[in-house]
């Protein structure tokens, strides 16, 4: 199941709510954080989680859907497509690198950090992760 932290809606980021879904869900793709055969939270649970409009969620996971990231079963869910290259699609790993990326650093700056404290904090959380 999708982890809710693989997806962070910022409401006032200027990017569009389903637009961040989409990224977010490439980029765990890409970083290999979602394997094939992922299944995706529920319409309703990303929709409640994220506090945000379930028609958000479903434009987001319809997009994915259309280029061919994941696949909607009525009933079961919606999961994480097989290899087809989209695991390691290097251009789209990097753009999705740089949209998240720019993100943070839009945020840092919002929030009046500088970069040395944004790099210290990042290596705190990895080494609490390890």
């Amino acid at each position: 199941m999708l982890e809710t932290a693989v997806i962070s809606i910022d409401h006032s980021s200027g990017v569009p709510l389903y637009r961040q879904i989409v990224d977010q869900v490439l980029l765990a793709v890409s970083t290999g954080r979602l394997k094939p055969g992922s299944r995706l939270q529920t319409v309703r649970q990303l929709a409640i989680d994220a506090q945000i409009n379930p028609n958000t969620v479903s434009r987001a996971y319809r997009e994915l859907d259309i280029r061919g990231f994941v696949r909607t079963r009525r009933g079961t869910g919606t999961f994480i497509v097989g290899d087809k290259g989209v695991a390691r699609d290097e251009a789209r790993h990097r753009e999705a690198v740089e949209q998240f990326c720019n993100q943070v650093l839009a945020d840092a700056g919002r929030l009046g950090l500088s970069l040395s404290e944004l790099v210290a904090s990042l290596q705190d959380r990895l080494t609490e992760r390890r």
